[in-house]
């Protein structure tokens, strides 16, 4: 570089005094220096890209967010379906008196939401009629055993003056009079039915039910004339309670066969809170045509009174707890829990593991699961992005004892 400069310096002094020649090396001197410039960038540059000028950053820990899990222990379990329904009763017996007349007493109870119990009289119609007619059956009763007496010693002296006018021959059926006691016989029994029956209508005039009940409806006045065959009025009977429950086919599955299922029924009513036991005794026949479940049917029998209190009544809303078979090796586990393809996250050493356990059942809030070893810790906290062996902090509790599972 400096050689240039030299030679460049000889130039502009020997040629100073010509001005296009001065020109010329200014023009030079012009362009030599911006190559060298650039050069000398180049240069620059080079040096710089082959240094490793990347600033090195300290290392990071892995991200570890805090989480809720759970902590089970397989065990045996009893499988629980809760469903809901209302109270009703199976039939409403209409009230029909056999006899005709006029109601000469009328109960306190015959009235719309009375109460009765089996046997209690609940109206009478007038019974003289019926009295008289009882006691003109049993005249004829009388008269009927009379002429059979009659007829019997006709006979008996018959066969001993036969005996004595012809000895060893058999009596004959007509001299003995036996077609005479036969028909004296038959209508003294017709004469003892009769009676039977007018002391039936008499009875009858004391209207009672053979069932504890309640009065629907009741048409019956004191004085008014009651037709026989007509009905006034609708009861129902306390033992015919009972519930109708609709189950899904999954839930269904586990109370088969219906045979010795105990149900138990909660619901407040009158501000008494009840706990009723009852047994589920029937399936619908035929499923419900827009929800497809079937109607599990849970007879209270004389189970809807509890204590002093009144007893449930039809339209009551009640919550039943069906109790299933037991299965081992189960653990409850919250649905939030069981993600929608079946897996589960397990933390395993900090770690997040996916497990697919058997789904057994599953509830609103609580679902039973089968293959998860004893000690197992599941996450339950919702956490985005999850995946597999993400590292996690978790805050585990143990489980829950409760195995219940709503049917939906």
């Amino acid at each position: 570089m400096r050689r240039i400069l030299d030679a460049f310096s000889t130039r502009f002094s020997k040629d100073v005094a010509d001005p296009v020649r001065r020109s010329e090396n200014i023009g030079r001197l012009q362009l030599a220096l911006v190559v060298s410039f650039i050069l000398f960038a180049i240069l620059i540059s080079s040096m710089l890209s082959s240094t490793d000028r990347t600033p090195k950053l300290r290392d990071e820990e892995e991200f570890a967010p805090l989480v809720n899990s759970i902590i089970v222990e397989p065990e045996t379990r009893r499988i629980e379906i809760t469903g809901s329904g209302a109270v009703r009763s199976q039939v409403e017996v209409q009230v029909v008196p056999q006899v005709q007349g006029r109601v000469d007493w009328l109960s306190p109870v015959m009235r719309p939401g009375g109460a009765f119990l089996k046997d209690e009289a609940l109206f009478r119609i007038e019974a003289k009629d019926f009295e008289l007619e009882v006691q003109r059956r049993r005249a004829e009763v009388a008269s009927a055993q009379t002429n059979l007496q009659l007829e019997e010693a006709e006979g008996r002296a018959a066969s001993r003056e036969w005996e004595e006018i012809t000895p060893g021959e058999p009596v004959p059926s007509l001299v003995a009079r036996k077609p005479q006691i036969r028909d004296r016989r038959a209508a003294l029994t017709s004469a003892q039915a009769q009676l039977a029956s007018a002391q039936l209508d008499l009875d009858r005039t004391n209207f009672t039910l053979p069932f504890n009940g309640r009065i629907v409806s009741s048409n019956v006045e004191l004085g008014q004339f009651m037709a026989a065959g007509q009905s006034y009025g609708t009861v129902y009977s306390l033992d015919g309670l009972e519930v109708s429950v609709p189950l899904a086919d999954k839930d269904l599955k586990w109370l088969q066969p219906l045979t010795d299922i105990e149900a138990i029924i909660t619901t407040s009513y009158l501000g008494i809170d009840r706990e009723i036991r009852a047994q589920a005794t029937r399936v619908s026949a035929q499923l419900d045509a827009q929800t497809r479940f079937a109607s599990v049917i849970v007879s209270l029998g004389e189970n809807s009174a509890v204590g002093d209190a009144l007893p449930l009544v039809p339209g009551v809303f009640v919550s039943v707890t069906f109790l299933g078979p037991e299965l081992a090796n189960l653990v409850a586990v919250p649905t939030a829990a069981v993600q929608e393809n079946g897996k589960i996250w397990t933390i395993v050493e900090g770690r997040l593991k996916s497990a697919r356990p058997e789904i057994v059942q599953t509830g609103p809030s609580s679902s039973l699961v089968r293959g998860l070893r004893s000690g197992t810790e599941i996450l339950l906290s919702n956490v985005p992005g999850a995946v597999e062996n993400m590292a996690v902090r978790a805050e585990a509790a143990s489980a829950a004892p409760a195995n219940l599972v709503e049917a939906k």
